[in-house]
């Protein structure tokens, strides 16, 4: 594809309006362009450069190595030109390079990817899932009940993608434009049909999606997260609610008015937990909505249902019939996470059957209130990725609900994130849980005791909550024996996921949270092997030997 082609696509392809200058003395039609980069470190010959101004790094600092490593163009935004040009005039190699000027150049790399690699979203049914909590288990679940369905599947989610036998481990919930249409162009050539998106805040304030365009979009909930970036909760809120935004245009056969007198535009309404208050909202801002929920005012809700320890059971009416759910998870949070996948199918005109043997098909997530087989323990145990207050308030209760002994939570808190959430995590635990050992996440550049201290302060003043000292009483449940409810604080996760198997006996349950499907741990910036599940079986191993 030439440079002029792709500087065509920023007139207004696959997305909103986007203008462009080129030097008009550079031949734009004759230059051919290998590739789209807005890493330099990726930069091939021929490759066009986008200079973005990141949260670390700033591109427009990396433009001269770019254009060394063979970069025949770059694309600036407004106000950086000159800067640009300096920059080249002075390495020579401004007579070889073009700059194309753009007055948002987030929205630029997204449309110039999305034109690279043939606007592939197009070629896609597109469902697009956004909220704090239960974005990776909705996926899961749809990506069931299409496959149930008959159809291609792909996922883009927090754990992998996932399309045609290929499996790639995830580094961001969302890629980055490049990234993103890249596998969506790949997708598309294996032969999907379907693609579920788990959709970031972070992804939809920096456009990473600006260019596509979803044929189902869901919201299911918003609750404390993220604030070290988005600021506040109302900015948190902005983030999200911008998905709704890029639904394809057409004519919904589900959902309903929301009041305003609004005509429809999407081919598919907006789907909203409206009990989530935050969904609420959504729902009377958006002219249009499929609700979901257990409100007697939601449009898809169940007319019974029952939480078994081992199961959901659960009966929703629609206009095309009963929906039977039978479901290998638990938990009403998990309810929820099914009503949002079944609204998500029903929208597309999956029928009943398949939407039945596609939730009933799925057995379990990874690292989603995951069981972990323990031979030879007398426990239950789980791992789970709970790393906000709501999802681990979540899982411990329904853990609490189920659990006959006692509760034993291991958990920490990631560094290098929103500070707030500290406390109130600890909060959470101290609530559900007759044990809690608060330990290390993924510290990242942050002092592990630094963190363990802000977490520990939220459990400070509450009633009836004691601080147990490791060294006290042995290494297993004398320490913590004749107490009521604990707290304990390990630094080390392999030792504190030790010391809980340690301390459980039959009929306890032990939850290691925050982490999940995660094989790995982050200390001082290096990345390290750690695997939750492993850790529990290698500690079950060690201590009935």
């Amino acid at each position: 594809m030439t440079l002029e082609e792709l500087i065509a696509g920023l007139a207004g392809l696959a997305g909103p309006e986007c203008s462009a200058e080129a030097d008009p003395d550079f031949d734009a039609a004759g230059v051919e362009v290998t590739g789209v980069h807005s890493d330099s470190r990726s930069v091939e010959p021929g490759g066009l450069f986008v200079a973005i101004a990141g949260e670390v790094a700033d591109g427009n600092d990396y433009i001269s190595s770019a254009v060394e490593k063979g970069a025949r163009s770059v694309v600036v935004e407004q106000g950086h030109e000159t800067a640009c040009k300096d920059v080249l005039a002075n390495s020579a190699l401004l007579d070889s390079v073009t700059v194309v000027v753009v007055p948002d150049v987030r929205e630029a790399l997204s449309v110039l990817a999305s034109r690279f690699y043939g606007v592939p979203s197009e070629s896609l049914t597109l469902v697009g899932i956004t909220g704090t909590n239960g974005k990776t288990t909705v996926a899961y679940i749809v990506e069931s009940i299409l496959k149930e369905a008959g159809y291609s599947t792909g996922v883009i989610g927090t754990i992998n993608c996932r399309y045609a036998g290929k499996t790639v481990t995830a580094t961001h919930t969302t890629p980055g434009p490049v990234e993103l249409h890249r596998v969506l162009r790949e997708m598309v050539d294996a032969g999907v049909t379907h693609c579920v998106m788990e959709v970031s805040s972070h992804a939809l304030e920096q456009k990473r999606v600006h260019s596509c365009r979803f044929s189902a979009t869901v919201f299911t909930n918003l609750t404390h997260e993220h604030l070290d970036y988005h600021k506040n909760m109302e900015e948190y809120f902005q983030a999200k609610s911008l998905l709704f935004s890029l639904l394809k245009e057409g004519a919904p056969e589900t959902g309903k008015g929301n009041g305003n007198g609004a005509k429809r535009r999407s081919v598919t309404d907006p789907i909203i937990n409206i009990d989530d208050s935050w969904g609420r909202r959504l729902y009377g801002e958006l002219p249009f909505s499929l609700t979901y929920g257990l409100d007697s005012e939601a449009q898809m809700r169940p007319v019974e249902h029952v939480l078994e320890s081992d199961s959901i059971k659960a009966v929703v009416e629609t206009p095309r019939g009963a929906i039977k759910i039978e479901s290998a998870l638990i938990g009403e949070y998990n309810l929820y996470n099914i009503l949002a996948s079944l609204s998500v199918a029903y929208s597309l005109g999956v029928g009943c059957d398949a939407i039945e043997r596609g939730i009933t098909a799925l057995k379990k997530i990874p690292g989603r209130l995951e069981p972990v087989p323990v031979p030879g323990a007398s426990f239950r145990a789980y791992v789970d990725y709970a790393h906000t207050a709501d999802a681990l308030e979540r899982v411990l209760g329904e853990l609490e609900r189920i659990t006959v002994g006692r509760l034993i939570t291991v958990f920490g808190c990631g560094g290098d994130r929103d500070h707030e959430k500290r406390p109130e995590m600890a909060r959470a635990a101290s609530r559900h849980s007759t044990v809690s050992i608060v330990t290390s996440d993924n510290p990242r550049d942050e002092s592990p005791g630094a963190i363990i201290e802000e977490v520990v302060a939220g459990m400070a003043g509450i009633e009836g909550l004691e601080r147990v000292h490791p060294g006290e009483g042995g290494v297993g449940d004398e320490a913590v024996a004749g107490k009521g409810k604990c707290f304990m604080v390990i630094e080390e996760r392999r030792e504190a996921i030790r010391r809980a198997v340690a301390i459980a006996g039959a009929s306890d349950t032990v939850l290691v949270a925050g982490k999940g499907h995660e094989d790995y741990q982050i200390v001082r910036g290096v990345k390290h092997h750690f695997d939750d599940i492993e850790e529990l079986r290698a500690a079950v191993t060690e201590l009935t030997v």
